[in-house]
């Protein structure tokens, strides 16, 4: 499910981020169980087209508690994205404090890494505490802004020795229904 909470705006200085943040706050959430990043990937793409502004880059950020588990598969979503001209750049959210855990995946930014975000320039911030949550928006706006990773910080850091299976969303769904999943 994709809902515009504020539609698309220029803003041009603090008075206009204050008011979208106020607009963005006063919308609300609404969440259901299953995450589809495949599904929000092929909305933002689209959303490029007809939104009425022009820019340098576009950039479709992925924020989220899990891996894709529902929709198509993430990758190919991603691939055209990324062929578009598109950058992905992922805050995946690792914290530990939800009540149902048995659709998170440990190493959310692996995942990340491997199946979703992508582009010149492209990275992702994991967000491990919910106190942590502000100032890693702050670096990826920052981040952003500048259009990439400042040369002497180097890439985020990212584990990412063992392979990543991009369908490890969707297979735990599965083996949750009690369907039988390699």
């Amino acid at each position: 499910m994709q809902r515009v909470l504020v539609p698309w705006q220029v803003i041009a200085g603090p008075l206009d981020a204050e008011a979208f943040s106020r607009r963005l706050l006063a919308a609300g959430t609404f969440t259901l169980s299953r995450t589809s990043i495949s599904s929000a990937l092929t909305y933002g793409m689209r959303s490029f087209d007809d939104n009425g502004f022009t820019g340098h880059r576009r950039v479709i950020d992925i924020s989220g508690d899990g891996p894709n588990n529902a929709g198509a598969p993430v990758v190919p979503a991603r691939d055209l994205a990324l062929a578009s001209g598109i950058i992905i750049n992922g805050l995946p959210l690792m914290t530990r404090d939800s009540q149902d855990t048995r659709w998170s995946i440990e190493e959310l930014d692996r995942y990340y890494t491997a199946c979703v975000t992508g582009g010149p320039g492209s990275f992702v911030i994991g967000v491990l505490t919910w106190a942590d949550f502000a100032d890693a928006v702050r670096r990826k706006l920052a981040l952003e802004l500048i259009g990439g990773m400042p040369p002497d910080e180097g890439p985020i850091p990212v584990q990412a020795d063992a392979p990543v299976d991009c369908l490890i969303g969707e297979k735990t769904w599965m083996r949750q229904r009690g369907f039988s999943v390699p």
